[in-house]
Order: structure tokens, then C-alpha cells, then sequence
């Protein structure tokens, strides 16, 4: 009879694991399909994002090229002075368009009236 029992026992204890791995490989493929799907969930909302900030990017640009073509290039009362300065204006002249001291605009006279390379 123990003879008879073994055979049964292992019979029983191998169904048993293969029971077991098979439970076991259902539960690994449906946590791949949820990481799955919480990792696709998750590059959708990093592609929204980018996108958003491609959009806000491209805005941006177009402000600066606006502001760009609206106002003239580099005019700080500094920058209007020089070219001022340039074209032979006195300082007291660049200083009361430009609304810089005089000071100011003897130092940008110094600096820039014999300097054409600026």
C-alpha cells in the first residue's frame, strides 16, 4: 500500500505546483498589464507636458519678434546716445535727447566719438 501511495502523493504534490506556478504566471502577466498601463498613462501626460511647453516656447518667440520688429533694435537711452555720439551731436545735445546726464554723455563722447570700430 505505501508503494501505491508515493506515486499518488507525488502525483498530487506536482498538480499542486504546477496549480501554484500557474496562479503565479496569471498574477505576473496582470501586474505587467497595469504596469503597462500606468507606463503608458505616465509618457502621455510627459508628451501633454511637452507639448504645453512647445506651445508657450513658440509664444515667447513670437513676443520677442514682435517686440523686436515694434521697437527699435537696442535703443537704452545709453545705445540712442552712442549713435547719437556718432553722428556728431554734442553731449549736451545727446544728454537732454536722451535724458542722461551730461556727465554721462561726455564719458560716451570720450569713449565712443573717435572710436568707429564700436
Amino acid at each position: 500500500m505505501s508503494g501505491s501511495l508515493f506515486p499518488s502523493l507525488m502525483l498530487v504534490l506536482w498538480l499542486i505546483s504546477m496549480a501554484a506556478c500557474g496562479y503565479l504566471f496569471w498574477r505576473l502577466r496582470r501586474l505587467e498589464t497595469r504596469r503597462d498601463a500606468v507606463t503608458t498613462l505616465y509618457l502621455d501626460q510627459q508628451q501633454q507636458q511637452i507639448s504645453a511647453l512647445q506651445r508657450d516656447l513658440a509664444r515667447l518667440l513670437s513676443r520677442i519678434e514682435q517686440q523686436g520688429r515694434s521697437e527699435p533694435a537696442s535703443l537704452s537711452p545709453y545705445n540712442q546716445a552712442i549713435e547719437l555720439i556718432k553722428q556728431g551731436i554734442s553731449a549736451s545735445e545727446v544728454a537732454a535727447q536722451c535724458g542722461i546726464s551730461r556727465s554721462e554723455a561726455e564719458l560716451i563722447v570720450s569713449l565712443y566719438r573717435n572710436n568707429s570700430t564700436s
